[in-house]
């Protein structure tokens, strides 16, 4: 089973929605826990980063099958937690990305492309 991973992505909190943006914090988190005690993703690590001058102030990085983890940007409820996020957090993005295993299959279509080029 090849494993996918994706990324939520947020920036700062919109001016007078502090408290809301805990809320919605709080509620992706349980969203996440439920997915993964469900076993529809392997497992989710909320990262917050330090201060640093760019507009990416966090992510979530959830991992799983890689087709179960690219179904969730297509379900409702995933969707209205992204919105929820949008409606409290500047710069929300939402990414695939590979890690761990799945990076050799993404080095080997570079290699392929690389080849391609020359």
């Amino acid at each position: 089973m090849a494993k996918g991973s994706l990324i939520v992505g947020w920036g700062e909190i919109i001016a007078g929605r502090e408290k809301s943006a805990k809320a919605t914090l709080d509620n992706a988190m349980q969203y996440c826990i439920r997915l993964q005690r469900e076993g529809r993703i392997d497992r989710f690590e909320v990262v917050v980063l330090e201060p640093h001058g760019s507009d990416l102030n966090g992510f979530v990085l959830i991992t799983g099958d890689k087709e179960a983890v690219a179904q969730l940007r297509v379900e409702d409820e995933f969707v209205s937690v992204i919105v929820g996020v949008q409606l409290v957090h500047r710069n929300v993005r939402v990414v695939g990305a590979y890690t761990g295993a799945a990076l050799p299959s993404l080095f080997a279509m570079w290699d392929e492309q690389e080849e391609r080029m020359l």
